[in-house]
């Protein structure tokens, strides 16, 4: 069994065949600025449903169920649930907010508004799109702030309400390949809002996707409060297994990051195929490998696949 816990949904056309454009990480990394009028255009373009190729991609592999996501723009929760119902026997829907924001790099002088509208619109997704979680939040889209206590203080709105549901929350680690909110991946800050929300699972998605500067106060933040998860998008296998002997397997999810542009990925080899070299690599037992491949997944966000 193997459940990807982290996969965004949705391209533009503009991403459409990319093959020429995408074939390494660091093509990936740099699309932005490589190709300033494809990106521009996915700022624009109607959102196009690409759930058929990842549900091709995860049968070449093994991949039983995913965790979806919108992709970083203008997707919405509802299309992400529309995809979920196309494919209701292998993905499962996350929600997202202020992705519009990361996407534009227009972050709001003031987000009150947008942490004021968080609350109803969590609940929404949760009880009427059946969503089992908030994926990836970029919290610049919600706070202004760089001080840690502050930062808890603007993110309640949406840590009471999963609070109340006691569902999970993802915040990304290390660099992304939008523009802007890059200080918020040194996820020290995140020990605050663990802290205060004892109850809510908190996911450090990519624990700092094998950087060290990154991954060392992912790790202390993951020691320091017991309700904080990795995901082992972009980690090395060093990383890995010293996550392991840190914080033990029952903390840490696969996942592959799989999306509009990372996809296309081919060398050294295809995403999956890159993600679970990571895992070969780093030395698992029979235990942990379960756990990491779908275990974990399964309790963390409630699926109750296979009654575990």
């Amino acid at each position: 069994m193997i459940i990807d816990s982290h996969v965004h949904l949705y391209g533009f056309p503009s991403l459409a065949a990319l093959e020429k454009k995408i074939s390494c990480m660091e093509d990936a990394i740099a699309f932005r600025t490589r190709y300033p009028e494809l990106y521009a255009a996915t700022l624009t373009d109607e959102p196009v449903d690409i759930s058929d190729d990842l549900i091709s991609h995860m049968d070449r592999h093994g991949i039983d169920y995913a965790l979806v996501q919108a992709r970083a723009g203008n997707v919405t929760n509802e299309q992400v649930a529309a995809a979920v119902k196309r494919h209701p026997k292998r993905l499962i829907g996350l929600l997202r907010m202020g992705h519009d924001q990361e996407a534009n790099h227009e972050y709001l002088e003031d987000p009150t508004p947008v942490r004021e509208r968080a609350p109803d619109h969590i609940a929404y997704c949760i009880e009427q799109l059946g969503m089992r979680g908030m994926g990836e939040t970029f919290i610049r889209a919600f706070t202004t702030s760089v001080n840690p206590e502050r930062i808890q203080k603007d993110l309640r709105p949406i840590m009471d309400t999963l609070n109340r549901y006691k569902m999970p929350i993802q915040f990304p680690t290390a660099w992304s390949q939008f523009p802007g909110g890059l200080f918020y991946g040194n996820p020290i800050w995140a020990d605050e809002v663990a802290g205060h929300y004892p109850d809510v699972p908190v996911i450090l998605t990519k624990m700092g996707r094998s950087l060290q500067y990154y991954f060392e106060p992912a790790l202390t933040v993951a020691m320091r409060n017991t309700n904080v998860y990795f995901d082992v998008v972009g980690t090395s296998p060093a990383h890995l297994r010293q996550a392991i002997d840190a914080i033990g397997s029952e903390r840490i999810m696969f996942g592959s990051d799989w999306s509009a542009t990372w996809r296309w990925l081919r060398d050294p080899a295809d995403l999956y195929t890159i993600r679970k070299r990571v895992l070969d690599a780093a030395n698992l037992t029979d235990e942990e490998r379960e756990n990491i491949m779908w275990r974990n997944a399964n309790r963390i966000f409630g699926l109750n696949i296979g009654g575990n």
